[in-house]
């Protein structure tokens, strides 16, 4: 085995893609020393335990999937249909996106039976919904309209990945800027029948 210094990082990364490509129960210190090519002492220097490996694994996808999204967004643009539009097209960029939704189905499969996962992910969903919440208020809907639109967009980005992956890049960007459109526009304030329920 190779002496080589891995990171905590390192560690982390190499676990979050055993567990998009096999499942929960394959993220073993053995398994990663094996596939890292590296004693398990290497681990125990930056972990105490699986169940932290574990728990890093958690943070590391709230904080890259989540809150460094939001940033971004934010910091590409103040206006929140354009923040809502980008947002709804990140699920088509590329091989990111496709290994985003790999470790997305993973961790979620993973918090069906596991509460600290579970967790995690109610916790990241709650976030999620949240921001995207407030995109629809800031366009003149109602805490309950913002509410369920929110929730019908993160329905949509979840199923993205799992609906309908074959098409061409070209026809899913479009169908996924229609829905955007249709939904940023959807009861503008000076006509929504909808608005006083």
């Amino acid at each position: 085995m190779a002496t080589k210094r891995l990171s905590r990082n390192d560690w982390i990364n190499a676990a979050t893609k055993v567990l998009a490509t096999s499942g929960i129960d394959m993220v073993r210190v053995d398994n990663l020393a094996k596939k890292l090519k590296i004693t398990r002492g290497s681990f125990y220097y930056h972990f105490d335990s699986r169940k932290e490996l574990l728990q890093a694994i958690l943070d590391t996808w709230r904080l890259k999937a989540t809150e460094a999204v939001i940033d971004s967004l934010k910091q590409k643009s103040q206006d929140s249909k354009e923040q809502l539009m980008e947002l709804m097209s990140l699920p088509l960029k590329g091989d990111k996106a496709q290994e985003a939704a790999s470790i997305e189905i993973s961790l979620r499969a993973w918090g069906r039976r596991d509460e600290i996962a579970r967790a995690a992910v109610n916790e990241v969903d709650s976030y999620r919904i949240g921001f995207i919440e407030g995109l629809f208020i800031d366009l003149g809907h109602t805490s309950s309209q913002a509410n369920d639109l929110a929730h019908l967009v993160y329905s949509f980005l979840i199923a993205t990945s799992l609906v309908d992956p074959f098409s061409s890049e070209e026809v899913r960007k479009e169908r996924t800027q229609r829905i955007a459109h249709f939904l940023a526009d959807n009861c503008p304030l000076s006509d929504c029948k909808f608005r006083n329920l």
